[in-house]
């Protein structure tokens, strides 16, 4: 634009006078606001942008319980969650370890329910968007993963003879209005205070009457389901940036993005709108017995059954958790799915790969997420920024460390405004009614 302004005869005069500025290069600053200018996105870039937001309208649909979205369903599980009753001495809730006030998660690092736990409790938050559940996928939908803590006896430590007992007492009226009539549970010796499967009382009994009771056991999990369904985070400052608004982050936050999608290649896991790729990685992270674990190690060698007769640990990630899944009587292809027909679990086989691989978090309100990983070792984003930028760990960890993870030589200004960036992913509350025990039905 400037040539065509300056006739020819002027061409010497401009370039003694672009050479001066040059010369005075180091009395000109650039201005803050136009530096601006370098953090602009380029086309390739704006397409791995928009794969992050937004979230889509509706989490997937639950095809193995057809009360998923049932606001009756919904308003039950609120009470069930909420409920410390649901645990062997009631005093433990849901709400326990998934803490309203600590965006549905625990600030320890394993949590403390009848017992002390070995992982990290994940967010709840966005949970309906997970292909699987628990850090290995041990579980696969919302409703069967709500039932085994439930009876585990390091966190509710109850039983379902005395959950289905406790629904007929204070909830039998909405429960029977979404999922049918309750039998008659006032024959002790028929259906005992308490029991399980594995315990003396509930294996003596008649197998049409328990399944009876496990029946009203799931129906729980698919309550608590259509609830959680509803604890969606969304239209965070990160949403709003790319829906247009580029005064939504600030420019250290810009430039935080540039190295997610860029050099620190976070996006190879963290893809799409909730931030995960809904599979399983082993970046050596040590667990809570790394000595273990390391002597443990060297049997890791044999393909799909490792050490045979072992026992097994969750050091060993998705390699045990889907040796659980596929044993598990609430797995989808079960009979207390709502549709087997899916068959989604025929080619699933544990092999030696999988060992020590972990589930990719949702990095969604991660700012409000801490402690971090499965092990829930990292206290703050600096440490977990600063174990990606060694390139992970080293030791400690079952199976083999991924090979794309290897040391990013970020600066300290680039780590910092990663971070700057992963706080940008924090969504609006949630309604304050979904956040407490409801009043009353």
């Amino acid at each position: 634009m400037l040539k065509t302004l300056i006739k020819p005869n002027c061409y010497f005069l401009l370039f003694l006078f672009s050479f001066s500025l040059v010369s005075c290069s180091n009395l000109f600053t650039v201005p803050e606001d136009e530096a601006l200018e370098d953090e602009e996105f380029t086309s390739a870039e704006w397409e791995l942008i928009g794969r992050l937001s937004p979230l889509p309208t509706n989490p997937p649909s639950s095809l193995t319980n057809r009360f998923a979205d049932d606001p009756q369903a919904a308003k039950l599980g609120q009470h069930f969650f909420f409920d410390r009753r649901f645990s062997k001495q009631g005093t433990i809730s849901c709400a326990t370890c998934h803490s309203p006030f600590h965006a549905f998660t625990d600030v320890e690092s394993t949590s403390l329910g009848s017992g002390r736990g070995d992982r990290n409790a994940p967010t709840i938050l966005n949970s309906a968007y997970n292909h699987w559940q628990y850090w290995d996928g041990r579980k696969d939908s919302l409703w069967s993963q709500a039932l085994a803590p439930l009876e585990a006896s390091n966190e509710h430590n109850g039983s379902r003879l005395q959950y289905a007992k406790l629904i007929d007492q204070y909830y039998r009226q909405p429960y029977e209005a979404i999922f049918g009539l309750l039998p008659n549970l006032s024959d002790l010796e028929r259906f005992p205070p308490q029991g399980k499967p594995g315990s003396k009382a509930f294996d003596q009994m008649a197998k049409s009457d328990q399944i009876m009771i496990t029946r009203i056991f799931v129906n729980i999990g698919k309550a608590i389901e259509a609830y959680e369904r509803k604890l969606i985070s969304r239209n965070a400052p990160f949403d709003e940036f790319v829906a247009g608004n580029r005064d939504a982050i600030s420019r250290e936050a810009k430039r935080g993005v540039k190295i997610f999608i860029g050099k620190g290649e976070c996006i190879l896991c963290h893809d799409g709108p909730n931030f995960n790729d809904n599979d399983f990685h082993n970046l050596g992270v040590q667990g809570n017995n790394p000595q273990m674990m390391d002597s443990q190690a060297k049997f890791m060698r044999v393909p799909q059954h490792p050490i045979g007769g072992e026992k097994r640990t969750n050091a060993w990630g998705r390699f045990f958790g889907i040796e659980q899944l596929l044993q598990d009587p609430f797995n989808n292809d079960g009979i207390y799915s709502d549709n087997t027909a899916a068959n989604q679990l025929k080619f699933l086989t544990p092999f030696e790969f999988h060992l020590g691989q972990f589930k990719t978090p949702t990095l969604r309100d991660v700012a409000l997420t801490a402690p971090y990983s499965h092990s829930g070792r990292f206290h703050t984003l600096e440490e977990v920024i600063d174990f990606y930028n060694r390139g992970g760990g080293n030791s400690g960890f079952m199976g083999e460390k991924e090979g794309t993870i290897k040391s990013l030589n970020l600066s300290q200004e680039e780590k910092s405004n990663l971070i700057e960036f992963l706080r940008t992913l924090t969504g609006r509350p949630l309604p304050d009614e979904l956040t407490r025990n409801p009043n009353s039905f």
